[in-house]
């Protein structure tokens, strides 16, 4: 069972947003990115994740941890193809963008973490995560984890 049609958000929300929703906790970066790509509250990206992978993420319990193929599934079940972009070598995400990362969104697995990237036509980024929204990628905004995982996804509502 998906989130029902309403749920989906009209604007990309803050790193706050998603912790007012948690009662001032902070958020993890699987459920957040999921909820930013599909436009979903916290809360329903942790529900889809629970029917995506029921004995990875039991119904109720925090999702602390989340599986790269749970959140490709999360997300083809809401109908959002993510197409799977191969990574060579061990770059990071800086080099990963600066090395022709086509524009466009991207949900990203870097070491130990996940976030989305708005890719520009000049090769500049912005990273949306539970900690950040729209910074510039940079050294400080993951720019020096190890990329391990790429798919691009499409725009998410609100991206404007």
């Amino acid at each position: 069972m998906l989130p029902p049609a309403n749920d989906r958000l009209p604007r990309l929300r803050r790193p706050a947003d998603f912790a007012g929703e948690r009662a001032g906790a902070a958020p993890w970066c699987g459920p957040t990115v999921l909820a930013t790509a599909a436009g979903l509250s916290y809360a329903s990206a942790c529900a889809l994740l629970s029917r995506v992978a029921p004995q990875r993420y039991p119904a109720g319990q925090e999702i602390v941890t989340a599986w790269w193929r749970d959140l490709i599934g999360a997300l083809d079940a809401l109908g959002l193809a993510a197409e799977p972009r191969a990574v060579e070598g061990n770059p990071t995400l800086c080099q990963a963008v600066r090395q022709g990362l086509p524009e466009g969104w991207w949900l990203a697995r870097v070491t130990d973490h996940f976030c989305l990237l708005d890719v520009a036509r000049c090769g500049a980024a912005r990273v949306f995560d539970n900690r950040l929204h729209a910074a510039p990628l940079s050294a400080r905004a993951h720019g020096r984890r190890r990329v391990t995982h790429l798919a691009r996804v499409p725009a998410p509502p609100g991206a404007g």
